[in-house]
């Protein structure tokens, strides 16, 4: 039986077993932790959602799910916290803006020296994205990356 990490034009997976897989991706991503005001305002039905990140940090990405993403930080952000986050998604012959509110799920220790956390969030609310432009592509189908192997 062949190798399947070896066979060309593959994606492995390895022993992922989450039912929406992450994907290592280095995206600019810029941020901001919400005030509890703030956040259920944004998580209205008709919020203007236009200057949630008028002020901001930035930073990047580890890696991206249909779920959520997990971010290098500085910022101690606790868990439970709400955050507005605005990424630039870039993939061969797709370019996606996506800002969303999002909840802190989870933050540990960064092993890389330019950044203290990785912290894990959980999108709660899609704000904008600009897939609107791809005909047979949406959000979720781009962020939808499943294992083939399941």
């Amino acid at each position: 039986m062949p190798d399947k990490a070896k066979s060309e034009g593959e994606i492995f997976f390895g022993s992922e077993k989450r039912e929406y897989p992450r994907m290592p991706m280095n995206a600019p991503v810029r941020y901001r932790m919400l005030t509890k005001e703030e956040s259920d305002k944004a998580l209205g039905r008709f919020a203007d959602n236009s200057n949630l990140l008028a002020q901001y940090e930035e930073t990047e990405t580890v890696n991206v799910s249909k779920n959520g993403i997990a971010m290098y930080t500085n910022e101690e952000l606790p868990a439970k916290a709400t955050v507005a986050v605005n990424m630039h998604i870039s993939i061969p012959g797709i370019a996606c803006n996506c800002k969303a509110i999002a909840e802190v799920i989870r933050r540990d220790k960064s092993d890389k020296d330019k950044y203290q956390y990785v912290v894990a969030l959980k999108f709660i609310k899609i704000v904008h994205h600009n897939l609107k432009n791809y005909r047979f592509l949406d959000l979720n189908n781009l962020l939808d990356v499943n294992d083939p192997m399941a």
